[in-house]
């Protein structure tokens, strides 16, 4: 009876080092980074340019968080672009920022030279922001957006 006490508190123990083995390894391979990417923000767009002229990248930047795909430096009629911020590891600010594209080659040559603008706010926490003006030239129109992982649609058009 004693031996098979001690056998059943081997195989107990053993199990539990077994898991508590398990679980530091994968705490390991996830290190710091992968915890801090879970917490982040991030924030994606997806662009379309409908507006019937080339659409040039003039400014661009971010207040808060760090790109990991710049904004598109130009697109051509019917193209699509977009780029990708994400917070910085251990901020607390999220992602914010704006990007502007000037046109040029217009199919309406009276849109040569007008604006477009987005303006965007992913807040570590509270609602996301989003803005777009389209200079008096283009109508933009703006789609998804929510959560902490954003993603958004930005239309350029007419």
């Amino acid at each position: 009876m004693r031996t098979l006490t001690r056998w059943a508190a081997a195989v107990v123990t053993g199990a539990v080092v077994a898991v508590s083995a398990a679980v530091c390894g994968s705490a390991a391979a996830v290190g710091e980074g992968g915890r801090e990417e879970a917490r982040g923000r991030r924030f994606e767009v997806r662009m379309h340019n409908a507006s019937g002229c080339r659409l040039v990248r003039t400014d661009y930047g971010l207040t808060a968080g760090k790109f990991v795909k710049r904004p598109s430096a130009t697109l051509g009629k019917g193209q699509d672009g977009g780029f990708t911020a994400r917070s910085r590891a251990g901020s607390l600010r999220g992602v914010a920022g704006s990007v502007e594209y000037t046109a040029k080659n217009c199919d309406a040559s009276w849109r040569n030279g007008h604006a477009t603008r987005l303006t965007f706010g992913v807040p570590y926490s509270g609602m996301n922001s989003f803005s777009t003006d389209g200079g008096g030239a283009f109508g933009t129109r703006l789609s998804g957006g929510s959560g902490p992982r954003a993603v958004l649609s930005w239309r350029v058009g007419r």
